[in-house]
């Protein structure tokens, strides 16, 4: 993708058109965070080159559900949405693709045309899993019960490829923090198979986003002040670069993610985010 992205830059910069088309499928955490790293990185791109090589940066944000950020209450999600309005980004809502075309997308609101298209729109697990003997789902995943089992005994999934029951009889949500509390629920059954820890049960943490250096939105839950709050603008992005963080002190420890920390903002003020060589 940063290969063809590069491409597609350096081509809009010499073009007679001037403009870059990029359609993102799918409005989830991963579409709405990419397309402000994409005005973002346009705008640092564009500091550098010479009047006669500007171009216009047209971001389309294609949904196919009612919503963007459908996994965030509806308040988050709004001010999200305004948030990409406000910056340039066009979002089709009830947007379901029909068909991908060399030029863009045919929607079910009409076509969007495109010179680079993105699909961010869900997980799939291969279709592999369907012949590895074990029951799957409508998405590939290993069909779990309430503990984790599989259809054959002693054989367990858990993360993006179990289809596992969650709160409202829908399957728990394929997300880092499902995946981790899967995780360190399977390890206390593996070490102690003679305790009972009862059934698995997902908590939702909330959710962060970020849209940019200088905001996010997110929900968090936990008692709080309530079972659930908004947090948005710099408080947000705080949070976010905190939760980054932590994913990094996870795997590699405290010492080296603070100097990896240390390192990412002495090299920031030394050098711009995007390079075109």
């Amino acid at each position: 993708f940063n290969a063809r992205l590069t491409a597609a830059f350096l081509a809009a910069a010499h073009s007679d058109q001037r403009v870059l088309r990029i359609a993102i499928v799918g409005a989830g955490a991963t579409g709405v965070e990419l397309s402000t790293e994409l005005l973002e990185g346009h705008a640092e791109l564009s500091a550098g080159l010479t009047e006669d090589q500007h171009f216009a940066l047209d971001v389309t944000l294609v949904e196919a559900g009612p919503r963007i950020l459908g996994g965030l209450p509806d308040a988050a999600a709004g001010k999200a949405h305004r948030t990409l309005a406000a910056r340039g980004v066009k979002v089709l809502t009830g947007a379901a693709v029909e068909r991908v075309r060399a030029d863009g997308l045919d929607t079910a609101v009409g076509p969007v045309p495109a010179d680079l298209v993105v699909w961010a729109a869900g997980v799939k697990a291969p279709p592999e899993n369907a012949r590895l003997g074990l029951e799957v789902g409508r998405l590939n995943q290993f069909v779990v019960d309430e503990r984790l089992r599989t259809s054959a005994p002693d054989v367990y999934a858990l993360g993006d490829c179990a289809e596992a029951p969650g709160p409202g009889g829908r399957p728990v949500p394929a997300r880092a923090q499902a995946a981790a509390q899967q995780a360190a629920w399977l390890a206390r059954v593996l070490a102690h198979p003679n305790r009972d820890p009862g059934p698995f049960v997902y908590r939702d943490r909330g959710s962060l986003v970020s849209l940019g250096d200088r905001g996010g939105v997110g929900s968090l839950m936990g008692n709080l002040i309530g079972p659930s709050f908004l947090i948005e603008g710099l408080l947000a992005k705080w949070a976010y670069m905190a939760l980054h963080l932590d994913h990094h002190r996870a795997i590699i420890g405290i010492r080296r993610t603070g100097l990896l920390a240390l390192s990412r903002l002495l090299h920031r003020r030394v050098t711009g985010r995007l390079k075109l060589h």
